[in-house]
């Protein structure tokens, strides 16, 4: 079992530079003060999954204090953990740390044929709706990538009217006007 622990700042900064930049392209990653920015703003969940006193996770999430929905950000298992679980174990465990106050997640993965690697989007997009989620007609395109947009349900049901608009209104908070205005478009299928 994991147990789930929000992290403080210097617990933020030690992940950031010893984990997400190894994990994450640096196209795809945002600026250390970006993310503490937000977190200080009360914007944005920092969460690391531990087993026992060793973080083997983490989850970071856009969630705005009294929004019914919550943006997975960037989600991953440290490597000498993967391909055990871990992961679906970390979603389980974020979808009931949110019962009580978000009705889903949104997830973004890389659409199968515009990215770089097909198989490797299509492995991501079976691990979400493998955990619950459904992916959507609608697509998000930010800063020249195109991604489908899944929907994880914490609670209850959620239709498009409820969320897609809301990916939009996230992302408006999350950038500067000109950011926003030249690379977020929502695609409707």
């Amino acid at each position: 079992m994991i147990d789930l622990r929000t992290l403080d700042e210097e617990a933020i900064r030690l992940l950031y530079h010893q984990s997400m930049s190894r994990d994450f392209p640096a196209s795809e990653l945002k600026s250390l003060s970006a993310i503490l920015s937000m977190y200080h703003k009360g914007l944005y969940d920092v969460l690391g999954a531990y087993q026992d006193d060793t973080c083997i996770g983490y989850a970071l999430l856009y969630c705005p204090e009294g929004e019914r929905l919550a943006l997975l950000d960037y989600l991953a298992v440290e490597p000498q953990y993967r391909n055990q679980g871990i992961g679906s174990m970390l979603l389980c465990q974020l979808r009931g740390h949110y019962a009580e106050t978000k009705d889903a997640l949104l997830i973004e993965c890389e659409r199968p044929k515009a990215a770089p690697d097909e198989m490797e989007a299509r492995k991501r997009i079976r691990f979400y709706t493998h955990a619950g989620a459904s992916l959507t007609s609608v697509r998000i395109w930010l800063f020249d990538v195109e991604y489908s947009i899944l929907v994880l349900p914490c609670r209850g049901k959620v239709t498009e009217c409820d969320w897609a608009g809301k990916m939009l209104d996230f992302y408006r908070q999350m950038l500067p006007d000109e950011l926003y205005k030249h690379n977020v478009r929502l695609i409707r299928a």
